[in-house]
């Protein structure tokens, strides 16, 4: 697309691959979770018990991705950016 028919531009300042466990709270609010409606979801997923916005996306994960996708554990890619102003 056009640099001139796009509404946004964005600007990729980081990309790492990781495992989806690794998502820390600052991570799970950055895709979208509420912390505020979130801090008191907690969520039995396979072994570990987790809390919080984590919990929050882990349950948003399965959604998305059906059930039993969050126990495996997948590779992830985590792209960072910023907006660019026009």
């Amino acid at each position: 697309m056009p640099r001139w028919a796009s509404r946004i531009t964005l600007e990729i300042t980081g990309v790492r691959v990781e495992r989806l466990h690794a998502i820390s709270e600052a991570d799970a609010i950055a895709e979208g979770i509420d912390a505020d409606a979130s801090s008191a979801t907690l969520s039995s997923i396979g072994t570990r018990d987790i809390a919080g916005p984590v919990a929050e996306y882990s349950i948003l994960w399965e959604q998305i991705n059906g059930p039993g996708s969050w126990d495996l554990n997948p590779w992830v890619w985590v792209i960072e950016f910023k907006r660019v102003p026009a």
